[in-house]
């Protein structure tokens, strides 16, 4: 695993999975046949094949800063938001669950895996993805079972959390009751909650204002 000099996870999401998860306080993962992304689901489910693994759930963080591609691909829309969690506390707390496997993505190019003497660690398929996705720095939260579940989740606390944004389209009034709700929710949740600003930053406009 590594884990050293991550300090923060961010996990691109929308409203109501935050609200889920602020409530009920468990972070899902879910099963990655979901996924948009073929490249990335056909490999899951290959690795699944070859392993003879029932289940395998995942939810996808990253460890880098934001991107309009983050945003765009995973939190459009007014509903759109990101969580940033605590990473040394976030694995104080999964590094205690049987089956979990967590790590970066290793990002390839279809000709360095097509090569012939490339070898394709089986163990590594889960948390390897095609080179064009390199900007989203991943970071990967797995677990493998055997149960009868389409889902499986970690039971957190709300002290994880270093902040949450909201996306710059929702509008300003909306926001301002969306933060009301969620301060109801945490104490002290008040200074964590923010809109912002990837679209229209004053700080970076007023410097060329001057």
């Amino acid at each position: 695993m590594t884990t050293k000099k991550i300090r923060k996870l961010n996990r691109f999401t929308t409203l109501p999975v935050l609200l889920d998860l602020l409530e009920r306080r468990k972070l899902t993962l879910l099963d990655p046949k979901l996924w948009d992304d073929r490249n990335d689901s056909e490999v899951i489910l290959s690795y699944k094949r070859k392993k003879g693994v029932k289940n395998l759930f995942a939810v996808c963080l990253s460890h880098g800063d934001e991107t309009v591609h983050h945003w765009k691909t995973f939190s459009d829309g007014t509903s759109g938001c990101v969580i940033e969690f605590d990473a040394e506390k976030l694995f104080d707390i999964i590094n205690k669950i049987p089956g979990l496997r967590h790590d970066k993505i290793s990002y390839k190019k279809l000709l360095e895996i097509e090569k012939k003497d490339a070898v394709i660690d089986i163990e590594d398929m889960p948390f390897t993805k095609r080179w064009p996705y390199r900007c989203e720095e991943e970071y990967r939260i797995i677990v493998e079972n055997s149960s009868d579940e389409t889902f499986f989740e970690i039971d957190i606390t709300l002290d994880i959390i270093k902040r949450i944004t909201i996306s710059q389209h929702m509008p300003q009034p909306i926001y301002a009751t969306i933060k009301n709700y969620l301060n109801a929710l945490g104490k002290d949740a008040s200074s964590k909650i923010s809109r912002s600003t990837l679209y229209e930053n004053k700080r970076w406009i007023n410097r060329f204002q001057k």
